[in-house]
């Protein structure tokens, strides 16, 4: 899990969101944006895709770890929320990793 002080609140996440550009990779849909002091992360899975907690949360601890380790503190100000939107829930980190990694290349090569 990433620390608390790097996730979104309730209350900033919409408002935050329609100012963030979309990044699309495969069933991923990446928004990214400037912030203020820190980098915050959000990954969000819809109860369409699946209906149990469990599994949507074990999805996110996943995510959120992969983001952890890919560099989370070098995009130092950047918000960044997750959207899956595909029909089955990857169960392995090896199914998620090149979405995430397609997605920090992209922030990369936009940075420069």
């Amino acid at each position: 899990m990433i620390p608390k002080i790097n996730r979104f609140t309730a209350k900033n996440f919409e408002f935050l969101r329609r100012k963030m550009r979309p990044f699309r990779h495969g069933p991923f849909l990446f928004f990214n944006g400037n912030g203020r002091d820190r980098t915050r992360c959000a990954v969000v899975v819809s109860k369409k895709v699946e209906k149990s907690a469990v599994k949507r949360n074990r999805f996110r601890r996943l995510t959120y770890e992969l983001f952890r380790k890919a560099e989370l503190a070098k995009l130092q100000g950047r918000n960044t929320i997750c959207l899956y939107n595909g029909k089955k829930i990857p169960k392995t980190t090896a199914e998620i990793q090149p979405h995430i990694e397609a997605y920090l290349t992209f922030i990369h090569q936009k940075t420069k």
